[in-house]
């Protein structure tokens, strides 16, 4: 059985998760590739990052939006509600991203990175936790909420006794 009421808060919650999660990670990553939070930054830098940052996040919105809807209809149908699923999944999403931007092998792999990945990698699926946390932290807690346990058919006692 489902609740329709509990659908239509979850596909909120769903919404409104995912958007936060490409804004989460879009700011990570302008704050982690152009490093603009020093002690010593201009208010101005930090601006500008967090622009980059919110830019950013439309274009990771685009990007990773089919793969993140089916790594939240995936967690929704399974009732996956562990942090670690949804961190893996946006890590997994944001690297594999990052690694096909390089397919055409326009960058060589960084030396010191795990089997040499481009560069920046690491800084790329650190945002990738950042957003499946933020979205496991805004809906993912409660996937599949929304479906309804079944009664057991051994339980026919009437509570009213």
């Amino acid at each position: 059985m489902i609740d329709a009421a509990a659908v239509l808060a979850q596909t909120i919650r769903v919404v409104i998760a995912l958007v936060l999660a490409f804004v989460a990670a879009g700011v990570f990553l302008a704050f982690g590739l152009f490093q603009a939070w020093t002690g010593d930054a201009h208010p101005a830098e930090i601006g500008a990052a967090v622009g980059a940052g919110l830019v950013g996040a439309s274009v990771i919105g685009g990007l990773s939006f089919v793969p993140a809807l089916i790594a939240v209809l995936f967690s929704e149908m399974l009732r996956l509600r562990g942090i670690v699923f949804h961190l893996a999944a946006g890590g997994l999403i944001a690297l594999a991203l990052w690694v096909m931007q390089d397919a055409g092998g326009q960058a060589a792999g960084v030396q010191g990175a795990p089997s040499g990945l481009p560069r920046g990698s690491l800084v790329v699926l650190a945002a990738g936790f950042v957003g499946g946390f933020v979205y496991w932290l805004l809906a993912g807690r409660q996937a599949g909420c929304w479906r309804m346990k079944a009664p057991s058919p051994r339980d026919t006692s009437d509570p009213s006794e």
